[in-house]
């Protein structure tokens, strides 16, 4: 495990992660902003809503390009720092990238939806907090939502039509979640405290004037960034400079690999029925008398268990995670699962993993519970971040990679096969399935932001793999919104498997596993050099 930092870095990456986390405070708390740090410092402002004013982003892009000159241009004095050094000034390079050029305040308006709902939240689902630490916090936050969400509306500048249709269904789950979630908790937990109730009424109407703000907005291009914006997110944003064109083909042909292991896996179940018949016939017969979230907890339960026993991964201690209901609010930019990590520097907060229950893809759901569940919790998502949360080094506590973070949630998958966790060639094939999925996501990642495919194209592509026209459409429209990211999946495990088989045989599979992750989420061509040093430690 890393623990040292140098004293210029660390002090740098002190002021950089307490700067973020005082001014940008629900940005950089919880993980649905990918592309910003996870500051510890914004623990202690979250009774404020992050500050978008145009004067103060400037002071905000200023401030980080300062401390981006305070780090050494000469390599670091040992791999480690030097690696610290790279992640950091990444990091830094990104703000400015996301704010002074993407400019992500005045072009994505789901943005100001996300942030107050977020916020309120949190607060709310304090359960054991005493009640001045909630009905404090919730009152200056029902407060400051007016201003915030005019200062929005303000601040837009030309969204695409995509990004404005998702917004206005975001706003409307607010405003229901607003309506009544929160005042039903006002009542319960403060007796109708009639201070809280009056400012949340006023937050209410400035949901609905938002929501009409909106509707006359002027739109930009439909949602495309376009060849050179594409790879600009490759570089700038993933981490990872690959030409389009490879990252399309990489794709394509690792999905005809696995369309032949789903076909050789099909013979051996059926001579007359074909692998998307074997998959609906999987769906049609998962057992329906089970509650969803009970199966899924069960599921965890099971998986914790297993990789306690197989011993594959040092686990880190006293690591919670509940599954619960994918909130109202989320339900528009949400997948079907999804994890949500404590905050950074919270004590005693545990993960959640979310659901999102439905009639029109429950089979869907319920087939694929062993693998979702290991993709969001153990040995996935959940674990990787409490990896990263009891990181000793701060650097690696408080920033994390999407291409890391998605390719090893993916990989974590393959592992219950491996275990013989599941041994049914019909379950086996909805793994094949999920990876066939991911190579599909990267290709019309690619295709969608280059304006190569339509989405009513590309949904009919995510259907011919044996995924409901409801639930196509609905991950097209949350692909549009994230360019980039979705390619993350399949090109993140895919290092992961590079590495895996170049080094495991030297370090053994948990010995691998182990550099791997505590090596922080880094760039891979990084976390190879720790493994390269920790392979020559062992051939001595």
């Amino acid at each position: 495990m890393v623990s040292t930092c140098d004293q210029t870095i660390a002090s740098t990456a002190g002021r950089y992660f307490n700067y973020l986390g005082t001014h940008l405070p629900y940005q950089t708390a919880g993980d649905e902003f990918y592309f910003q740090p996870r500051c510890e410092a914004a623990v202690g402002h979250l009774g404020s809503l992050d500050i978008l004013d145009t004067d103060r982003i400037s002071a905000h892009l200023e401030h980080v390009r300062e401390l981006s000159t305070l780090l050494h241009t000469e390599p670091g004095a040992d791999l480690e720092t030097e690696i610290d050094r790279i992640t950091l000034k990444q990091s830094m390079e990104r703000f400015l990238w996301q704010f002074g050029q993407v400019k992500v305040w005045r072009s994505d308006p789901t943005l100001y939806t996300k942030i107050p709902v977020f916020a309120v939240d949190e607060v709310i689902s304090r359960e054991a907090a005493p009640v001045e630490e909630v009905r404090d916090p919730l009152l200056a936050l029902l407060s400051q939502i007016p201003q915030f969400l005019e200062k929005g509306l303000t601040n837009l500048h030309k969204p695409s039509d995509m990004a404005l249709e998702v917004a206005r269904d975001m706003t409307a789950d607010a405003l229901a979640f607003f309506q009544s979630d929160v005042p039903l908790f006002i009542e319960e937990r403060f007796a109708a405290d009639r201070e809280l109730i009056s400012a949340n009424s006023r937050a209410c109407e400035s949901w609905e004037e938002f929501h009409t703000g909106l509707s006359g907005l002027h739109t930009g291009a439909r949602f495309a960034v376009g060849p050179d914006g594409l790879a600009e997110i490759f570089s700038k944003g993933v981490g990872m400079d690959v030409p389009l064109d490879e990252i399309v083909s990489m794709a394509q042909e690792g999905f005809r690999t696995i369309q032949e292991k789903l076909a050789a896996l099909a013979e051996t179940v059926s001579r007359d029925k074909n692998w998307p018949a074997l998959l609906q016939e999987t769906e049609a017969d998962a057992d329906g008398s089970v509650d969803l979230l009970d199966l899924y907890a069960t599921e965890v339960k099971n998986l914790r268990e297993l990789f306690h026993a197989h011993d594959l991964i040092s686990l880190p201690q006293a690591e919670r995670v509940e599954v619960h209901p994918t909130p109202s609010y989320l339900q528009a930019i949400r997948a079907t699962a999804s994890y949500r990590a404590p905050l950074t520097g919270s004590n005693g907060q545990c993960g959640v993993f979310h659901i999102s229950p439905s009639d029109g893809s429950s089979g869907l759901i319920r087939a694929h519970c062993a693998y979702l569940s290991a993709h969001e919790t153990y040995p996935g998502h959940h674990i990787l971040d409490a990896i990263r949360l009891g990181h000793a080094n701060p650097i690696r506590r408080q920033i994390e990679a999407p291409l890391f973070y998605e390719g090893w949630a993916c990989y974590a998958e393959t592992l219950l096969d491996e275990l013989d966790y599941i041994t049914d060639p019909r379950l086996q094939m909805v793994q094949l399935q999920r990876q066939l999925w991911r190579n599909m996501r990267s290709i019309l990642d690619v295709k969608l932001q280059t304006r190569a495919i339509t989405t009513q194209a590309a949904a009919k592509e995510i259907e011919s793999i044996g995924f409901p026209r409801s639930v196509a459409e609905r991950q097209i429209r949350r692909f549009s919104l994230t360019p980039g990211y979705q390619s993350c999946y399949f090109l993140g495990m895919s290092e992961i498997l590079r590495l895996r088989k170049r080094y495991a045989p030297v370090l053994g599979l948990k010995g691998f596993h182990d550099t791997l992750l505590q090596g922080g989420q880094i760039r891979f061509d990084l976390a190879e050099k720790r493994l390269e040093a920790a392979a020559r430690e062992v051939r001595k």
